[in-house]
């Protein structure tokens, strides 16, 4: 059986940092990656929302371990790339998204994955299949 595949969105990152009532569906999804019954993608935007709210509320050195502690699950960190970029402008100019909902969308298109994400703005984008928290 092929693993399921997955693209975090940024809510679902935050939904374990902030040990929201979702964690323990976020947690189903971790453990299935570090087994191999799952495949995770990490987009590097969403890294970088991670990094900023964090900044915004808590110290620099608690922002570093937690990105340290991002870094290293069981997931691939998704740098940018063309067809990203270009999957990323198609959504955002049909759908209305944020410009990082868009990135996380189009991601999770061009790899025929699930979003994971706690995002009403995410549940009327034609052709995006989610898992929403």
């Amino acid at each position: 059986m092929e693993p399921r595949l997955f693209v975090l969105d940024t809510s679902a990152i935050m939904v374990v940092l902030e040990d929201e009532p979702e964690t323990p569906t976020m947690l189903e999804i971790l453990g299935q990656a570090a087994e191999g019954q799952a495949t995770l993608l990490l987009p590097f935007l969403a890294l970088m929302e991670v990094e900023y709210i964090l900044l915004r509320r808590v110290q620099p050195e608690r922002v570093v371990a937690a990105v340290s502690m991002l870094e290293n699950w069981p997931a691939t960190i998704v740098e940018s790339n063309a067809a990203w970029r270009r999957q990323a402008a198609l959504v955002k100019a049909s759908d209305g998204l944020s410009l990082a909902d868009a990135w996380m969308a189009a991601l999770a298109m061009l790899s025929n994955a699930q979003l994971v994400h706690k995002d009403p703005e995410f549940d009327n984008i034609a052709g995006l299949r989610s898992v929403k928290l």
